[in-house]
């Protein structure tokens, strides 16, 4: 799924790579679609949730680097995993994010808005008088970054760093993304 998406990819080939028969996917899934379903939720749920955990740990006071860092680390940890299992991963995510089927759109959109209903708050205290409408904008443009990443089209190698070095490297990206910039007006033109 993560190389050739849910059209690209055939039964019979997820059930030769998970060492399964047919027979077991069409008894615990049904079809391959529900079997595509569930793991796009695994994948997502799964990141979600971590994030979600992360952003609960925040002191009350945390600053735009301690929000963008307990934000990242599972996508960190997930790109800087084991090759085979943590870039399929990731693949799966970018993948269904980027253009969910129909099937998914509402459970995503319902899954992301969880995340994000724990990322605004700290948010809100770190940045006090910007408004949310405002901090959705930058969350989103902060999650490109992300989104980028995940796809394996980053001629920067990210997959070859250990974890603290990513995190060295995307956190301060990420706090600035999520501060707005500090350019004066004159300087953008």
């Amino acid at each position: 799924m993560a190389e050739h998406g849910e059209e690209g990819v055939t039964l019979r080939a997820i059930t030769d790579a998970a060492n399964a028969n047919v027979a077991a996917v069409s008894y615990h899934f049904g079809s391959k679609e529900a079997l595509c379903r569930a793991t796009c939720e695994e994948a997502i749920g799964r990141l979600v949730e971590q994030q979600i955990e992360g952003l609960r740990q925040l002191n009350e006071d945390a600053t735009l680097e301690e929000i963008a860092t307990a934000w990242a680390r599972p996508v960190i940890g997930a790109m800087c995993g084991p090759p085979c299992e943590t870039q399929s991963f990731l693949r799966i995510v970018a993948r269904v994010i980027a253009d969910p089927p129909p099937e998914l759109r509402e459970w995503i959109a319902a899954t992301l808005a969880r995340g994000e209903a724990e990322l605004i708050p700290p948010l809100r205290r770190a940045l006090p008088g910007v408004p949310d409408d405002e901090l959705r904008f930058r969350v989103e443009c902060a999650a490109s970054v992300f989104h980028f990443m995940s796809t394996g089209n980053m001629r920067a190698q990210v997959g070859t760093k250990s974890e603290a070095e990513v995190e060295r490297l995307l956190i301060p990206v990420l706090a600035g993304a999520l501060a707005g910039g500090t350019l004066p007006v004159h300087s953008l033109t």
